[in-house]
């Protein structure tokens, strides 16, 4: 989950750095034109590598919503005793007129029941190369198209969904408006940088980023595990929010920080807006780290529950 956030956030700070450079010299239309290549070249890569990876869930690995009647395929066979006819609870299927060899013989094979394995989604065969690449695979839900396309909005009023947006979009908002104040500040007086240096001074938020996600991938499982123990070996989803402790830490000292040397650059150097613009954005990937695993670990715990009721 580290990793996707930096690939999310770092990559749209590293493209900065070589977009200034590439504006001042072959010209600022090329940005676009290598954003077409690069789609160009992307395409086949992702029709023929990256498969459809939804399927149609065995309902019995629905630990949290499947019913004792999903489940009770998978348990062990019931033994049962019948007044008495044997001790070790073992039934007894002998006829009424068998002799007593036969009788000892059917009560020592107790009778075990075949069992079922046969659920939606369990025998489906894989899928060969030329039907991965098929554009539409058909559906994997039985529930109503407009139930499934509105299924996403309800989710907004669940706290935990809401608290996930509200720590993320949030500094992820802040983000842009720290983005479009760089040029003001920089390209504008008492500075007048060139857009090369403009962009050049994006690295800060790229290595920002890199730092959030070092730190956001080391504490993550490790914090996670540690509480567990300490939980007496009961995992919560809520270890996850362990998280905005750092984040609160980066984030909030990046803004106030960008906020108080931006407005005199002159005064303060321009490495400490720089500076605080990496602490920013690396607070943004650890909090987005901590959202989404936080969602992630309580989805099918409550959402998914509160959805289907």
């Amino acid at each position: 989950m580290a990793l996707t956030n930096l690939a999310v956030f770092g990559g749209a700070f590293f493209t900065p750095i070589l977009v200034g450079k590439i504006t001042h010299t072959i010209g600022w239309p090329w940005s676009f034109y290598f954003v077409t290549i690069f789609i160009g070249v992307c395409l086949p890569l992702l029709f023929f590598f990256v498969p459809e990876t939804a399927y149609w869930r065995s309902t019995h690995f629905n630990t949290d919503l499947a019913s004792t009647d999903d489940l009770r395929p998978f348990s062990k066979p019931q033994e049962s005793s019948h007044d008495g006819d044997n001790a070790n609870g073992i039934e007894s299927t002998t006829a009424p007129d068998a002799t007593p060899g036969e009788t000892e013989k059917a009560v020592a094979e107790p009778r075990n029941e075949p069992v079922s394995h046969n659920f939606a989604g369990s025998d489906m065969p894989l899928k060969t190369f030329k039907e991965k690449l098929l554009p539409f695979s058909g559906r994997k839900s039985d529930d109503q198209f407009f139930k499934l396309f509105l299924r996403p909005f309800p989710l907004f009023a669940h706290p935990a969904i809401l608290w996930a947006c509200l720590i993320q979009g949030t500094m992820i908002g802040w983000t842009v408006f720290i983005g479009i104040m760089l040029a003001a500040i920089f390209i504008g007086p008492p500075l007048f940088w060139d857009e090369v240096n403009t962009g050049y001074a994006y690295t800060g938020a790229f290595l920002g980023s890199v730092i959030g996600f070092l730190i956001a991938g080391g504490l993550a499982d490790w914090s996670a595990k540690y509480m567990t123990r300490k939980n007496n070996g009961v995992y919560e989803p809520e270890f996850r929010i362990v998280l905005v402790i750092p984040q609160l830490v980066f984030g909030c000292t990046g803004l106030y920080l960008f906020g108080v040397t931006s407005s005199k650059p002159t005064e303060y150097s321009w490495v400490l807006p720089i500076f605080a613009f990496g602490l920013q954005v690396g607070g943004m990937v650890i909090g987005a780290v901590a959202a989404s695993l936080y969602v992630v670990d309580a989805h099918s715990r409550s959402d998914l529950t509160l959805l289907r009721e």
